[in-house]
């Protein structure tokens, strides 16, 4: 049940018992408190009756307390007035008789002023003379000035405020509640706020009690810090990477552009007087120069399908065709190192089927890339194998070394952007560190996953899986 139905409940209860308080009086009370509205006219004949009786002797002021124990005078007003028209006593609120003349015109008679009814009463002596005046003030109205009054209106007025009453003191009642248990819930998220403008997002603010809004509020504020925190990771990240990128192109591009400057001040300084190696200092600045324009080539490639719009160039191609056009590069490439390259593959399928749609020359860079990494690690009279095998559902491609293997550096950052490997490891450092990068971005947009570790018996391996798209 939400607070503001409870506010109306209780508040309805409260108004409920003053009603019911009220109602209870009013029956209980009305004949012995509440009168009605003639009840003061019905009194006159019983006043008149003791003022005939008394005679006279009503102008003495000593019989006053006397005549008001006849006389409600809660309720009525009295004058005993004389034959010159002055007040002897009672009330003196106003004057009624002003002259003998106004006794004598006004004996016997009843007047009404201002909502109020007057009558005028002789009082005479044992001889039927006329000695003076009873002047009696009163009212027909419910609301007149009898006892009873004071407590219905104030009961009438209690019944009307009731309702407004209970609503004001529930709401305060409730909302004091509600507000020392949400005060923590929103000191929380208040902080939070403040945490994370100070760049501070290692916190959470998930489970805060409270209200089911404030709950729901909590939640999705978490939400916003966790995608926020994953947006300024990725910033970070991306921040990082550029620059590894731009310390990775400067001390990649700064060893042939050394070389070049170098052989350039030679020829400058000599060529003309030593022809003999002007032939020797062009191809050494044509190596140099290539070596730079791969490496910059690398990184347009790496940018280029490190975008979610680069497709892949399917084809039908004969898989075991484009294997051993592969493996008989390889093998060369090994054969000039001293280094044994064995090759195998295996077609596990039921049809036997060769033709698949791949993108032959992705996966010839990436078989490149590893080969030639494994090139640069295995030593003399070492050993690089090359396993293919044709499954059902997806293609392995594994390749295994005798070399170093890969350090815990390596397995931690191999595949990171501009990673160039480790330096205790490194044998050179004429790469640029997007191999790795680059051949699992291929891989994945196959829809294939690549891996990379350490053999038990020494040597890197790295395997790679396709899925097995049927021409």
């Amino acid at each position: 049940m939400g607070a503001f139905t409870l506010v109306l409940f209780y508040s309805f209860i409260g108004s409920m018992l003053v009603w019911g308080s009220t109602l209870y009086v009013l029956i209980n009370q009305t004949d012995k408190s509440i009168l009605p509205a003639n009840y003061y006219e019905q009194q006159i004949p019983q006043i008149l009756g003791y003022v005939d009786q008394q005679k006279d002797a009503l102008l003495s002021p000593s019989k006053q307390n006397a005549l008001e124990h006849v006389i409600l005078t809660k309720g009525m007003q009295y004058q005993i007035v004389n034959l010159k028209g002055q007040i002897v006593y009672g009330w003196k609120g106003q004057t009624f008789v002003n002259s003998p003349e106004d006794v004598l015109s006004k004996l016997n008679r009843s007047e009404k002023q201002g909502g109020k009814y007057i009558n005028y009463h002789p009082i005479l002596d044992s001889q039927k003379k006329l000695k003076g005046m009873l002047v009696l003030r009163y009212s027909l109205s419910v609301s007149s000035n009898n006892p009873g009054n004071g407590l219905l209106v104030m009961l009438i007025l209690c019944s009307l405020i009731a309702p407004f009453f209970f609503i004001v003191l529930f709401s305060f009642i409730f909302a004091r509640k509600l507000g020392k248990r949400l005060e923590p819930s929103i000191a929380r998220i208040i902080g939070g706020a403040r945490r994370i403008q100070q760049n501070d997002l290692n916190f959470s603010v998930a489970g805060a009690g409270g209200s089911k809004e404030l709950i729901e509020l909590s939640d999705a504020f978490e939400e916003m810090r966790i995608a926020l925190e994953q947006s300024l990771k990725w910033e970070w990240k991306l921040e990082q990477e550029r620059r590894d990128m731009i310390s990775a192109i400067a001390h990649d591009l700064r060893t042939p552009l050394t070389i070049i400057q170098g052989h350039v001040d030679n020829l400058i300084e000599s060529g003309a007087r030593r022809p003999e190696r002007l032939e020797k200092y062009l191809l050494t600045i044509q190596n140099s120069t290539q070596r730079a324009d791969k490496m910059l080539t690398e990184l347009l490639f790496m940018n280029k399908i490190d975008t979610p719009d680069f497709v892949l160039q399917y084809t039908r191609a004969d898989l075991l065709a484009f294997c051993e056009r592969k493996k008989d590069e390889y093998a060369l490439l090994c054969r000039e190192k001293w280094i044994a390259f064995d090759f195998s593959y295996v077609n596990r399928r039921c049809d036997q089927e060769q033709q698949f749609l791949v993108d032959t020359s992705r996966l010839e860079q990436v078989f490149d890339n590893v080969i030639t990494n494994s090139l640069r690690f295995t030593p003399v009279e070492g050993r690089i194998e090359w396993t293919v095998i044709v499954e059902e559902t997806q293609i392995t491609f594994d390749m295994k070394d005798t070399g170093k293997g890969f350090s815990a550096l390596d397995l931690r950052r191999m595949f990171d952007k501009f990673y160039t490997g480790d330096p205790s490891r490194s044998l050179d450092k004429g790469h640029s560190g997007l191999g790795l990068y680059t051949a699992q971005l291929l891989i994945t947009k196959h829809g294939g996953h690549i891996e990379a570790g350490n053999r038990v018996e020494g040597g890197a391996q790295v395997i790679i899986t396709v899925p097995c798209k049927k021409a």
